[in-house]
């Protein structure tokens, strides 16, 4: 076992090297006055006022950006080395940094070595932003000159050339008679028996959760994982003075809320659903920060006002049942708002053999859908 282990590591090792090697060879730092045959791009990288470009397209991997790292690194002023299972980035500047190559922050694609774009910039003091209206994250420091907006427009012809046709993901669709419940909130002394309620009827649902009632019912949280739900992240406060404070102290909350989630799950995730909804408070630059670290922002298109009716779980039933049925008439797949309490509880059951009845399959809410969200934003 011993000597396979080594071998594995050797042949990583080769792997790293070899992908850098052949990245050197087809090194172009800028997409100005590059000659090659157009490589179409499904995401650009951009580094202060350039535009990367690659003999790969950057890719989505696990819900991250991830860019061939020899070209990026170059673009930042960054040179790379491989040695010993570790990368060393060297700044001209003299900064050095030395990550482990062990599949964490790095991936070898068709012979070249990817590295998170987040991961790099964060290294050597790059700041993210993403251009939504082109698809581009860009890395950027002291050494920009361009707004968002010229950068734009300096690459539009560019971008328009070399971008990849559509993705062939779909939102989801009401043809396939799907509909996703969402719980807010949690977990709660509740979400065991909430959870009962679901196994009892074979459904999936996601669980948008608090940081620190994740920390207060971690077994909850294990029990969701290992059912197969969708998990999410609900921040840690709750407080509208405080997630809102500024784009910063929203992020930070989302991050902070991930990590507990790892703690009591071992998962991480990309889902997010801010708190009171994301309008009108989570404007673009809220928005653009969390995309940038990879997060997806999810609303929903059917509340069912559970919190305001706790006294009175058929006036949920009834809410509910009045929205899928218009739904349906729409074709629109709904996406419905409950929250982790008691009332929710009780009325489940019911809730959930009616919309069978009309057709409907439970399924969770996954980070390689597009969105659902009040501002139409489907990063």
């Amino acid at each position: 076992m011993k000597k396979l282990f080594n071998s594995s590591k050797w042949l990583l090792s080769l792997l790293l090297i070899f992908g850098c090697v052949l990245s050197l060879g087809n090194y172009n730092a800028t997409a100005e006055g590059s000659s090659a045959a157009p490589v179409k791009y499904s995401v650009f990288a951009g580094v202060n006022d350039n535009l990367v470009t690659y003999p790969m397209s950057p890719v989505i991997h696990k819900g991250t950006l991830y860019v061939p790292i020899v070209q990026t690194a170059a673009a930042m002023n960054v040179s790379v080395q491989y040695s010993q299972g570790n990368l060393t980035l060297t700044h001209s500047g003299g900064k050095k940094v030395m990550l482990p190559a062990d599949g964490n922050n790095t991936f070898v694609k068709n012979g070249r070595t990817f590295i998170s774009f987040r991961v790099l910039s964060e290294k050597f003091g790059f700041q993210l932003s993403y251009i939504s209206s082109q698809n581009v994250y860009r890395a950027i420091n002291g050494g920009a000159t361009l707004n968002d907006a010229q950068f734009a427009e300096k690459y539009s012809s560019f971008i328009k050339q070399h971008k990849a046709a559509t993705s062939t993901q779909t939102p989801p669709s009401s043809a396939a008679g799907t509909i996703y419940i969402t719980f807010d909130d949690g977990p709660s002394p509740y979400t065991m028996q909430l959870l009962d309620v679901l196994d009892q009827n074979n459904v999936k649902a996601t669980f948008f959760m608090l940081g620190n009632q994740i920390a207060s019912h971690p077994s909850s949280v294990a029990r969701i994982v290992k059912g197969g739900h969708g998990v999410g992240l609900h921040g840690m406060t709750h407080q509208k003075n405080k997630f809102y404070a500024s784009p910063y102290s929203a992020l930070n909350e989302m991050n902070m809320d991930n990590n507990k989630l790892h703690e009591a799950a071992q998962v991480y995730t990309k889902l997010i659903r801010v708190p009171y909804g994301s309008k009108p408070y989570f404007t673009k630059a809220y928005r653009d920060q969390t995309a940038a670290y990879g997060y997806h922002l999810w609303d929903w298109n059917i509340d069912s006002n559970d919190w305001r009716y706790q006294s009175n779980p058929q006036k949920i039933y009834d809410n509910v049942m009045r929205d899928v049925k218009n739904m349906k008439k729409k074709g629109v797949t709904p996406v419905v708002l409950f929250h982790d309490q008691e009332a929710t509880v009780k009325i489940l059951p019911k809730l959930i053999k009616a919309i069978q009845a009309e057709g409907y399959t439970f399924k969770p809410i996954t980070s390689d859908m597009t969105p659902l969200n009040f501002w139409n934003d489907e990063r």
